[in-house]
């Protein structure tokens, strides 16, 4: 089966040309469409929106809005954010639109790394409605401009629509939507786009204890995840460590070079080298060795147990 590029680029390194987030909700949602527009064009700057008349560049959008569609689906136009294509220039857009709520057990693996939030699978098994939020035209945007811009739309909706609950399906991350919020305003962007997960890795009785952590969600905007597979560390350290490298890569770009070393103290030189995640789903990270004794290096044999 041969793959087309696009594919390739997904599959192999996470990349992902449409960003996604559910709201869910335990009552069927009430959508304020005025406070929606107000909010929409407040955050993300000048909106088209297509029931209003569209530039020429807008009516590229496979999609055109009806009365009997805006009750399902919602466009909106982002003339502040342009990219070239070749059929021309066009608006990077997101869409908002109903979906059927999914059982609980597709969310199994969210809700094992939801330490940041303990009520995550009470509340997501309480909520049988769902919007999704999607970008659509906005790969090209670099990753910081795309985040905040899908971010910015995100709260519009959050404000004009609240939830129980939000799903960012890209880093597997549920989070209660008053905690996303409040992050937001404190400029932590990646709150919900990045999840830092933790896996005890199993061995036989009498070997050192052993783990792997990681984030999951910069892949997916263009950025190498991180990494690290270590033996007898603190792993609240390793996360501490994992996020400040993760905000850094997120904000300088991908500009570590394999075999560079980086630290936030004197002691700390954690050796950097581009590597296949060790856990899925398959994505480049940047793979960080703290050093002897504490690597546990690339092992094919390792089972993570969460």
């Amino acid at each position: 089966m041969t793959h087309t590029e696009e594919e390739l680029d997904e599959s192999s390194y996470g990349f992902a040309r449409v960003y996604s987030v559910e709201l869910k909700y335990k009552q069927p949602p009430k959508l304020d469409l005025k406070l929606l527009y107000e909010r929409m064009e407040q955050y993300t700057g000048h909106t088209e929106r297509p029931d209003q008349e569209a530039p020429e560049s807008a009516r590229l959008a496979v999609w055109e809005a009806n009365e009997e569609s805006k009750e399902q689906m919602l466009h909106f136009f982002h003339l502040n954010y342009m990219l070239q294509y070749q059929e021309g220039e066009m608006p990077a857009q997101t869409s908002l639109m109903k979906v059927e709520s999914r059982p609980i057990e597709e969310y199994r693996t969210a809700i094992e790394q939801a330490w940041h939030w303990q009520e995550a699978a009470q509340t997501v098994s309480a909520c049988s409605h769902s919007l999704l939020l999607v970008d659509m035209m906005a790969s090209g945007l670099t990753p910081q401009v795309r985040l905040q811009l899908f971010t910015n739309a995100l709260k519009a909706v959050l404000e004009a629509a609240p939830c129980d609950a939000i799903y960012f399906r890209q880093s597997d991350k549920l989070v209660e939507p008053n905690a996303y919020l409040a992050a937001i305003e404190e400029g932590a962007l990646l709150y919900g786009a990045m999840n830092v997960r933790f896996y005890n890795v199993e061995r036989p009785e009498g070997s050192r204890s052993e783990g792997l952590m990681d984030t999951l969600g910069l892949a997916a905007l263009g950025i190498p995840d991180i990494q690290c597979h270590f033996y007898e560390l603190d792993p609240s350290e390793v996360a501490d460590n994992l996020g400040n490298i993760a905000y850094y890569v997120f904000n300088q770009g991908d500009i570590i070079a394999d075999g560079e070393t980086i630290g936030f103290t004197e002691d700390m030189r954690w050796r950097c080298e581009h590597q296949y995640a060790l856990a899925a789903p398959q994505r480049v990270v940047i793979d960080l060795d703290p050093g002897e004794p504490y690597y546990a290096g690339r092992q094919s044999d390792m089972v993570p147990q969460d």
